[in-house]
């Protein structure tokens, strides 16, 4: 895989809750990522957990080398904020070395700020923040030292720094070395729920095998196709879908590994196209999914099949058609929607979808912050609770906004509990320990109902 250069011209941004009806509560300004450091916790008041997640000591260093470069260290956290100043340096502890040397090399350039530096599918990224144009020398000098750093971090063990490879590993690419693969197999098959173990025991069975057992267990997810609409595509089309039944050992047979990676709103658009697609028998689907808010199909036809220009512009078309309508289509539940950046990422969603990713975003992002948090910690902090209110009145008005039809998609939500969320004076004088109840147990429970 071919390392991205990244223009240094690139402004970030990131999405927060959107809900025009949302009210801004006046609570404090969270606590800077610098001062967070300080206290011995990773980002906006959580606690650093994982391996891909700079240790605290490492994050320090840095930024105290560093200042002029991540001075975002010492920016306000809040959601509009560029994402250095609420993650900081998203990446293993194995890439430290990796960093400094480059941080040594970008510090030469006293206008360049790092807006975000994370690991992205086994590879070391960095983005900037806009700043004045530099001279072409110092422009060429920060594009070699990008590429040496994303080449480095392609061998480099996240985790422990020593020689690894970037493999595609249960799903995710990272840069393991051998010791540490295996030991986080093993501690995966620990510690995670039995639906993660469920999860990952499937990914070892067919696209057919999958489907089947997922619609007999009724087991659903509301941004996968549902099985019930895979097997009514496979048993329609077996030959152009003909790696639904093959092993999904194969790296290069994306389809028979990842099935449809797309949700039920699109699930007509891809029959329709199925239909033109199987006239010729020659081709066959390998890759299926959504990208960039688009609807993207690959495919591959018979080496012994003989040319055909006209059937070939024809299939195209077809691709070109069903990917046009994609675009306005709301991948979740096939209304018209809209294609636009949401929480990092262009989606298209129609307008209750949206506001239910919101939810189960907010849901996400509090369970994330109280991760590892004792309850001593919470009740001593303020301006965590703030937060966790500020986002559960979010939640109320985004519950308020969905129609019957959305809540009848979503049958084993509470919508009328979710819905009194919105009244701010209610969710003021929740005490700590109500708050703790719902963001400690509450709030994973809803994000992964709502996904």
């Amino acid at each position: 895989m071919a390392a991205k250069q990244v223009p240094r011209q690139k402004k970030l941004r990131s999405a927060g809750l959107s809900n025009p009806n949302a009210i801004k509560l006046d609570i404090p300004t969270p606590p800077t990522l610098r001062e967070c450091l300080a206290r011995g916790l990773f980002g906006s008041g959580i606690s650093p957990h994982g391996h891909r997640e700079m240790t605290v000591a490492h994050s320090k260093q840095l930024i105290e080398r560093y200042p002029s470069l991540y001075r975002l260290a010492d920016a306000s956290p809040v959601p509009s904020s560029p994402p250095f100043a609420r993650e900081g340096f998203a990446c293993g502890d194995g890439w430290f070395e990796i960093v400094d040397r480059l941080s040594t090399k970008l510090s030469v350039d006293p206008n360049l700020v790092v807006g975000q530096l994370k690991e992205k599918l086994g590879l070391l990224r960095v983005y900037f923040e806009l700043s004045p144009l530099p001279s072409n020398e110092i422009e060429e000098a920060t594009d070699a030292a990008l590429a040496e750093a994303v080449a480095e971090s392609r061998i480099t063990c996240e985790r422990c720094g020593k020689h690894g490879e970037n493999a595609q590993r249960e799903g995710h690419w990272s840069v393991k070395c051998d010791a540490c693969a295996a030991e986080e197999a093993r501690r995966k098959k620990v510690l995670l729920p039995p639906w993660m173990r469920r999860l990952l025991a499937l990914r070892e069975k067919t696209v057919f095998e999958r489907s089947k057992l997922l619609a007999a267990s009724g087991e659903r997810s509301r941004l996968d196709l549902s099985p019930e609409h895979a097997l009514a595509l496979l048993e329609k089309y077996p030959v152009l879908y003909r790696e639904a039944w093959a092993a999904p050992t194969n790296p290069a047979s994306r389809f028979a590994c990842g099935g449809f990676e797309i949700s039920d709103g699109w699930f007509g658009i891809v029959d329709r196209l199925s239909a033109r697609l199987a006239k010729d028998s020659a081709l066959h689907i390998v890759q299926i999914k959504e990208k960039y808010g688009r609807l993207k199909v690959y495919f591959e036809i018979d080496e012994n099949a003989p040319p055909d220009p006209r059937l070939d512009a024809e299939m195209e078309a077809a691709i070109d058609e069903a990917a046009d309508e994609s675009e306005r289509t709301c991948e979740v539940c096939g209304e018209p929607g809209t294609s636009e950046e949401r929480h990092r990422w262009v989606s298209v969603r129609c307008g209750p979808c949206d506001q239910i990713d919101e939810i189960s975003a907010a849901c996400e992002r509090i369970a994330e912050r109280m991760k590892d948090m004792a309850l001593a910690t919470f009740t001593a902090s303020g301006n965590i609770q703030d937060a966790v209110r500020l986002a559960l009145v979010n939640i109320g008005h985004a519950a308020a906004g969905q129609p019957p039809k959305s809540r009848e998609r979503l049958p084993g939500i509470d919508w009328q509990r979710l819905e009194r969320l919105k009244e701010t004076q209610a969710v003021m004088g929740m005490n700590a320990d109500e708050l703790w109840r719902f963001a400690g147990k509450e709030a994973p429970k809803l994000g992964r109902k709502l996904r």
